[in-house]
Parts: C-alpha cells; sequence; structure tokens
C-alpha cells in the first residue's frame, strides 16, 4: 500500500456529514430512492449513505467510458436494469472535479424521465469546475488539491480508508500554502 499525505478529513467528520445529509434525503423522499453512484469510486459512498438513509433504498452501480481522442463519446453503463421513470433517482459521486463526467451522466440519465434527478457528491473541487453542474448534496468543498481514501486513489487500500487524506505530501503542502481551509 502506498502511503498516503495526512488526513483532511477525519473518518468521524464523514460520518457525522454523511448522517446530516441522509437526514435531509430522507424527509425530501419519504416513499424512497434509487441511488445510482459512479464506480468504483462512490461504492463506498453509496454503501454507507444507504446504511443511514431511513426510507426504501434500491441501488445500483454505472460507470462511464472515457472520453475518446478524435471526440469520440463516452458510454454510460448502468450495472442494472431499474427503470428510472418517475423514481427519484441520486447521482453519487466522491468529487465532482471537472464536471464533465457527471454533467454526461445526468444529461444520460433525464432522457429516462425519472421523478427527480439529484447530485449527492462527498467532495466538490469548484476551483477546477469546467461545466456547470447543480450539485444538491454536498458533503465538503475541498481546496484543489489532490485527495486519497474513501473511493479516491487508485490503490484498493487507499480506497477503502474511512479518513480522507491528502494524496501526498505535496497536496497537504499547497493547501497549508494557501490557506485553504476545507469547508
Amino acid at each position: 500500500m502506498t502511503s498516503p499525505g495526512p488526513i483532511a478529513i477525519a473518518a468521524c467528520d464523514v460520518a457525522r456529514r454523511l448522517d446530516e445529509l441522509a437526514a435531509v434525503v430522507s424527509s425530501r423522499h419519504p416513499d424512497g430512492v434509487l441511488l445510482l453512484p459512479v464506480l468504483p469510486e462512490a461504492s463506498l459512498l453509496a454503501a454507507d449513505l444507504a446504511d443511514r438513509l431511513t426510507v426504501p433504498v434500491e441501488r445500483e452501480g454505472m460507470h462511464v467510458t472515457p472520453f475518446g481522442a478524435g471526440g469520440s463519446r463516452a458510454k454510460l453503463i448502468r450495472t442494472g436494469n431499474t427503470p428510472l421513470a418517475d423514481r427519484h433517482v441520486i447521482v453519487l459521486t466522491a468529487i465532482v472535479d471537472t464536471g464533465l463526467r457527471l454533467r454526461f451522466c445526468v444529461q444520460s440519465l433525464q432522457t429516462c424521465s425519472p421523478a427527480s434527478l439529484t447530485v449527492f457528491t462527498l467532495l466538490d473541487r469548484p476551483d477546477r469546475r469546467i461545466a456547470e453542474i447543480p450539485l444538491e448534496h454536498v458533503g465538503f468543498t475541498v481546496p484543489d488539491c489532490l485527495f486519497a481514501g474513501y473511493g479516491l486513489g487508485r490503490d484498493p487500500e487507499l480506497m477503502a480508508l474511512r479518513d480522507v487524506h491528502y494524496r501526498d505530501l505535496a497536496s497537504a503542502e499547497r493547501a497549508r500554502r494557501g490557506h485553504l481551509v476545507i469547508a
């Protein structure tokens, strides 16, 4: 396992924030929700959110293929075939960066006529945003740094951590020098 940088957001703070957001989701959708996490990074987030919701929950994942060279289009691949029409659908992602992949997901899913379609993210990094997308449920707004843990990173052991770490010391130092505070 590659050693991550220092903790950016402690597991207890992540858990507290997920409790708060789960209460909001449960109150808005008493009849239940369908969670669609962007895999693999949002699978841990979806599991933890589902455990905290007090309403009926269904869950299936989705992948977005990379945008190809020469303008080839990305594809949205769902792991299940639950009908979305007239359902309250929540797209989950671990981090929103440029917003391009997430905008593509939302536009693709809107063609299925859900009753509502909202976005839930653990981390929002707005300094890198290219495509504006409404984020209804945000765990934390973070600086333009690299992160690991809680679904983020390439190492499966790092992805499974409950704390969110700066990916490396350089990212932690960049956040410190810029006096950027996680909100």
